[in-house]
């Protein structure tokens, strides 16, 4: 067993440069990467926004998954006295809990009196060796559903050039594509591949269509598997993939969506450059929401999160407010969602034909 030690940071000052330096050497110490990463916070003090966006700033440009190999670990704990850890949190406020929800709820305590460190050390390795063998659980769940996905491969190839050979009769339509590697060649912009993620009623499919400029997928049917359509848009070459939204009442059987959504990427052509766009409308949007979000864009793997835009649907519901004044009034809930797309969004208004948000949208790509 490895213990690697890195400097600290402090939340109120300028950390000198070489301490995030350190933190990301410290993974190289690791191969292929660390089984656990403790998050060292001390009883003593408190642990609030500055000290949030501080951790933030310090682990978000780390190249690994932190937050599914993440344990608080609350050290000085023989402080508390007659307080219990659970009202220690309770009384910290919702940025400890927060960061709690964010590590799957697990966390340690650490006395520092000899007599029970021994103690906690020894609950501290179960619980990492538990996590551990979760994680290898969900590797080998994973690996396998994507070998039984990949025979779908061929399937999938047949359906496009099946759309392709339909499509291609069809009047009034935007000029159709096959391959989006095969067509960079010939002038256009790089290909792209945009997938369609989001809750049901969250205007995915009426997005597909404006982004399209046609009814490729139907709005007034619930969407069950994945679909695709293709298009040339402005020198682009396109491929958009509709997938089945997912429900906060039960309305949706879970595991099919989430087959569905592991099963996006095959429908995105090779070589295209793929992009996930979470519609989210502009309505209500609470906790019960984050957390549906983050059990399904999951399923992709944490590092979706770097190639995610967050899509504003229904844009007209904001009646002249800005973006900027919605995301305040909403809160820390959809704060968290946009910190995980590093800010990334866009406003859309899926009832206004518009060539030119469209191409907005498409830009934004350079930036995901």
């Amino acid at each position: 067993m490895a213990v690697i030690d890195t400097p600290g940071w402090m939340p109120n000052s300028t950390t000198p440069h070489w301490v995030s330096k350190e933190l990301g050497r410290a993974l190289t110490l690791c191969h292929p990467g660390p089984d656990a990463i403790l998050l060292v916070l001390s009883i003593s003090s408190v642990f609030g926004q500055d000290e949030w966006r501080a951790m933030e700033a310090h682990l978000g440009p780390l190249e690994t998954p932190i937050w599914s190999r993440a344990i608080i670990l609350f050290t000085h704990v023989d402080q508390l006295g007659h307080l219990s850890i659970q009202e220690h949190i309770q009384r910290q406020g919702g940025t400890l809990q927060w960061l709690l929800e964010r590590c799957g709820h697990r966390y340690q305590v650490m006395a520092s009196q000899s007599s029970m460190t021994q103690f906690h050390v020894g609950q501290l390795l179960w619980k990492i060796q538990k996590m551990v063998e979760v994680s290898e659980q969900i590797r080998e769940i994973s690996c396998r559903v994507r070998t039984q996905l990949g025979v779908l491969n061929v399937r999938v190839e047949q359906q496009w050039n099946t759309r392709q050979q339909t499509y291609d009769n069809r009047p009034g339509r935007r000029q159709e594509i096959g391959s989006g590697a095969q067509r960079g060649t010939d002038g256009l912009r790089p290909a792209l591949s945009l997938i369609l993620l989001g809750r049901r009623k969250s205007g995915k499919s009426s997005t597909g269509n404006m982004i399209l400029g046609r009814e490729e997928f139907q709005r007034d049917k619930k969407t069950i598997q994945c679909d695709a359509g293709h298009a040339e848009i402005s020198g682009w070459s396109v491929t958009v993939v509709d997938t089945p939204g997912w429900s906060l009442f039960g309305q949706a059987k879970p595991t099919q969506v989430k087959r569905e959504i592991l099963k996006s990427p095959l429908f995105c052509p090779a070589g295209s450059k793929v992009i996930f766009l979470l519609a989210v409308p502009v309505d209500s949007f609470s906790e019960k929401d984050r957390k549906a979000v983050e059990t399904h864009v999951r399923v992709l793997g944490d590092g979706v999160w770097g190639s995610c835009v967050v899509l504003f649907t229904y844009g007209d519901a904001l009646k002249g407010r800005t973006i900027e004044h919605y995301i305040k009034k909403k809160g820390r809930s959809l704060q968290w969602v946009l910190d995980m797309c590093d800010q990334r969004h866009y406003v859309c208004d899926t009832n206004m034909s518009d060539p030119t948000q469209v191409e907005q949208l498409l830009e934004m790509h350079q930036n995901a």
